[in-house]
């Protein structure tokens, strides 16, 4: 399942079991942002509601909620915690695939710009075509 993945990966980087009950009622700082990382990661490359993440940890919707709105505070006041963050939501985005749909979408963006480009061409085109025959008249 994808929540024990996610755990999995959150243990392998941080040491910080979130299987363990002890785990999630501490309000250490380290555990609360192995928390939030997880809360975020889910929401983002998720259907999962506030509610169900809440479940998988035994939390509620509000705790879920204030720590996924909290989090991108937390990433710009620590470094450190950003570099995890990117770690973990890297081997986390490999797991659910994200790197293919990345690549594809990598080539969708050069496609339109490159057709923006040719429209914009043609926009000026057209534009000057039609100021030179306003000219005429």
């Amino acid at each position: 399942m994808i929540t024990s993945e996610l755990k999995k990966i959150i243990k392998e980087e941080t040491n910080i079991d979130l299987e363990n009950k002890e785990v999630l009622t501490c309000r250490d700082r380290d555990f609360v942002e192995a928390r939030g990382i997880y809360y975020k990661l889910l929401r983002k490359y998720t259907n999962m509601t506030y509610l169900k993440i809440g479940k998988t940890v035994n939390k509620n919707h509000a705790t879920v909620l204030h720590a996924s709105e909290a989090f991108p505070y937390w990433l710009k006041q620590d470094e450190g915690l950003l570099n995890t963050y990117n770690k973990i939501k890297e081997k986390f985005t490999k797991y659910l695939g994200y790197e293919k749909l990345d690549k594809k979408l990598e080539y969708n963006l050069e496609m339109l710009v490159d057709n923006y480009l040719m429209l914009k061409k043609q926009y000026e085109e057209l534009k000057r075509k039609y100021e030179n025959n306003n000219l005429l008249d």
